[in-house]
Order: structure tokens, then sequence, then C-alpha cells
């Protein structure tokens, strides 16, 4: 099952560009957007992602009076993580107090600047998807560097320093609430409640969420999504739009209710979004079952996929 036979249909809006992917909170929030069908190495595309899953998603991050800009502690990790450990070209939020001055999303073109923020990550200019004096999300820039570097976001009113590991391989789920990775199951027979009935989006069965998820079950043709998950043939800068299919070039394995499953396809589909093809095998069990998947030697946080 390639990306490109799986993923045959029409393209995704690239309108939608508030996703949970690059947004302001890892979680849906209100609702679902009006989403369009999908089309191979566009799923996961800067809006591809919003398409599917929706665009309201903001949270009120309470921030300090103090004027200049405060990283929390701990507080520049993987979208959908709370590990203080990022990778190069993913994308990353960064949470604190004063760090924009005003609320703004970028329109696609990969700013340096947005919200009256700037983000270096080691000395190197990151790109700002979304802005608030809360939480700035960035990718990050590429950089050969692993080890401790130093993070700033600098506004009119100063500048807030942190540090976080900088490394090849910080995989981490972008998530629907707290707990279910961002994931459809595909429809050929045109029953999904999404895409004109080809997608269905994976999660307890029923609107639990807000909105019509259903459990996956064995057969099922199932698409995760993912950050942090290393290098990938052909390289993928960051700072520039991305279509197509770019193949990890570490072996990219997920444990499932203690079962080990290995995707048909792993590798970046858009700007820093992985996407995971996968048929769910049988024997996995059913209900609310632990799932991570490990790249090299680092695995993420665990969280649960919905089986039936």
């Amino acid at each position: 099952m390639s990306i490109r036979s799986t993923l045959a249909a029409a393209a995704v809006s690239t309108l939608l560009v508030s996703s949970f992917i690059y947004a302001q909170s890892p979680g849906i929030g209100n609702g679902i957007a009006n989403a369009t069908s999908i089309t191979a190495g566009q799923v996961a595309g800067p809006g591809g992602l919003a398409a599917i899953f929706g665009s309201n998603l903001s949270r009120a991050l309470p921030h300090a009076d103090t004027a200049s800009p405060v990283i929390n502690a701990g507080g520049v990790v993987p979208i959908g993580s709370t590990v203080n450990t990022i990778s190069t070209g993913s994308w990353a939020a960064i949470y604190g107090n004063n760090l924009g001055t005003t609320t703004a999303t970028w329109n696609g073109d990969f700013p340096t600047s947005l919200g009256g923020a700037k983000v270096t990550v080691n000395g190197k200019p990151a790109y700002l998807y979304y802005a608030s004096p809360g939480q700035v999300n960035i990718q990050v820039p590429d950089d050969s560097s692993t080890g401790t570097v130093t993070v700033v976001v600098t506004n009119a009113n100063g500048s807030g320093t942190s540090t976080v590991t900088l490394s090849q391989f910080a995989p981490s789920f972008p998530l629907l609430d707290s707990k279910h990775p961002a994931g459809i199951i595909l429809r050929t027979d045109g029953s999904g409640a999404f895409g004109g009935g080809t997608y269905d989006i994976v999660g307890p069965t029923g609107t639990s969420l807000g909105y019509p998820t259903k459990a996956a079950k064995a057969g099922d043709t199932l698409v995760l999504f993912g950050v942090g998950f290393g290098p990938t043939t052909p390289v993928v800068p960051a700072g520039a739009p991305f279509s197509g299919a770019a193949n990890a070039n570490n072996p990219v394995t997920f444990n499932i209710n203690g079962t080990t499953v290995t995707p048909s396809f792993s590798g970046l589909t858009s700007a820093g979004l992985f996407q995971f093809n996968m048929t769910v095998p049988g024997g996995l069990g059913s209900g609310e079952v632990p799932i991570t998947a490990t790249v090299g030697g680092a695995t993420t946080p665990q969280f649960v996929l919905s089986l039936q």
C-alpha cells in the first residue's frame, strides 16, 4: 500500500490553515471544518489537516502583566508533547507570557516575524505559524547541531530566553484531544463522514469528541500523523512549502497494545509533518488501547488508539 495508491482523491483545501498541528494548541476544540477529499502527498499539507480536522482550536493561556517575554520552564516542546526535546524542521510550541504582542496566524508564507514576535533557535530564525501572548508555534529551522541550544523570543518589549535539547529525533503525535492521536480511516466505498465519504476521523465511535469519530477495526486502512521523525529522502528544507512524499530515512515502528506494527509508508507529505499508512492487523484488541511510535531509538509519549 503506497502513499500514491492509498491517497487518491481531490485536492485538500489550502485555505483552512489553522490546523491543530500548526495552530494554538494540540487539540481540536470546536468542531470540524468542511473538508475536501485527500490527494497523494497533500493529505497533511499546510491546511490539509485543517481541512480534515478543523480550525477552531484556540485556548486561553494565562499570561503575566510584565512587558518582557518569558518562556515557561520546559516550555519549548514538540506539538502534542511535553518533552523538552525538538528536532530540526519539525513543528514545536513555545509556552510562556507576553511572547507575542498580538494574536496572529500566518498566511502560508513561513514568516520569521508574526504577531510582534520573532524566534531564534540556536541563533537561527524560526518560522512562525501562530503567535499570541501565551504561545508561539514554530517550524524549527534547519540545523546540524545537536544537544542543548538556546531559544529566544523577541518582541518590541524585550527578549525571553530558554534552552531546549535539539535532537535528530523528537517524535510526537498531534492530538485530537488530550489522548487521541490525529488519524483518519480511508473509505473506498463512500461511507466516510468527511471528505465526500472518503474518510472517517479515527476516535471513539460516536460524537464524544464533539464531532463524528469512528474506532478502527482489523483490515481498515489507517493514516496517522506525526512530527519529529527525523531526516528524509529527499531532504525537505524548513521554511518552504512541500507537497509530495519524502521517505523517512530511519525505520518507524508502532507499538499498538503490545503488538509491533510497521507502516507501509512513513515520511513527510508536507512541511514538517509526517504521515504513516498502515493496514490495521487483527488481534490488537478493542477499546482504548495504548499506542506509541519509535524511530532512531526515540519513542513518542504514550497515547490511545480507538479500536473495535
